[in-house]
């Protein structure tokens, strides 16, 4: 089958580190990253959207509208993210909007159908419709916490599967003639007890999903064999499309995830460029074809002078100082 591969990444950030300044180059030249992007080969850029985010309001819909015109004037295919938040959404944190903290579960519901209308509809009438769209990020543990919490066990279903046929559904008419891909996204890519309990409560009650996404990070989520075996019983048992919805690899020691995330792989430039070379061709061979892509998340996450402190800046396709760095250029080499 030959079908899109989605390579690329998450860098929502752009906006926000440009701000302050930072620039972005290829090979010494400066760039406009996504521009960059597309010639280095990336198919594809996820947008993450926060409801009211604090401060300054990165990510938020006027944000979000401005980059997905960079993005498609870059060439590139839009994926959405829907955090339902008004910032991170994550397993550990899935906190409702501030404007929705007092909704009752039929007005929520009623919200998050209308919200998902809404931003899709903006999306698709300034001509830059989504082509990927992911009601919440990952979402392994439910979202728009306490009403949408789900349990492993099975606990908490009944609602998050109301809420998310209430948001795809406004995903679905909020785009029209421009039907976007649905992907539903979880953490934990080399769990395969969890994927499965997971898809098969989701499937079992009727849910919707054309792309199944899993964050792989290999510090935290299991080996590299893991998550081939995950994927593979997924494809066989499902017959859906597989993506890895966020990973990273430390170009430098004393990032976030240590020094040995992968056994014989450094945490160089160049070990870098191998995680992420042997990740394309791993997801790949995913059985069936069914393995369509792969996202890094924040590649383009500058230190100060750019944004961020911690762990995270060592994890970014571009060094310290704004230079692309080998592994950026993987997505059109493998």
């Amino acid at each position: 089958r030959g079908g899109v591969f989605y390579g690329g990444g998450d860098p929502s950030e752009i906006p926000e580190v440009e701000a302050t300044g930072a620039t972005y180059k290829v090979d010494g030249h400066l760039v406009d990253p996504l521009v960059g992007m597309k010639k280095a080969g990336w198919t594809a850029v996820r947008l993450r959207i926060w409801l009211q985010a604090p401060g300054k309001g990165w990510c938020d819909l006027d944000h979000t509208l401005k980059m997905a015109k960079r993005v498609h004037d870059a060439g590139l295919r839009l994926m959405l993210d829907f955090h339902y938040s008004d910032w991170w959404a994550d397993p550990g944190k899935q906190n409702k909007p501030a404007a929705w903290k007092s909704f009752a579960f039929e007005p929520l519901t009623r919200t998050i159908h209308d919200y998902s209308r809404y931003v899709v509809k903006a999306l698709v009438d300034q001509g830059t419709p989504p082509e990927v769209v992911q009601p919440g990020n990952e979402i392994t543990n439910g979202m728009l916490w306490p009403d949408g919490k789900v349990e492993v066990n099975g606990h908490g279903w009944d609602k998050l599967i109301v809420l998310l046929k209430a948001a795809i559904a406004g995903i679905r008419e909020g785009a029209g003639v421009h039907q976007p891909k649905i992907m539903i996204h979880l953490d934990q890519g080399g769990r395969n007890n969890v994927s499965r309990i997971w898809f098969d409560n989701y499937f079992s009650r009727g849910g919707e999903v054309v792309i199944i996404g899993l964050s792989y990070y290999p510090f935290w989520h299991g080996t590299m064999d893991a998550l081939r075996s995950n994927l593979t019983d997924l494809a066989n048992r499902y017959h859906k499309d597989l993506l890895v919805a966020e990973t990273s690899f430390p170009f430098k020691k004393g990032a976030q995830g240590g020094d040995n995330p992968v056994p014989g792989i450094p945490p160089t430039p160049a070990g870098q460029n191998e995680y992420l070379s042997r990740l394309l061709k791993l997801v790949k061979s995913t059985p069936g074809h069914h393995g369509v892509g792969v996202l890094w998340w924040a590649p383009a996450w500058l230190p100060p002078p750019g944004r961020i402190e911690g762990g995270f800046r060592g994890l970014t396709l571009f060094d310290n100082g704004g230079e692309a760095l080998p592994a950026f250029f993987a997505f059109g080499k493998n």
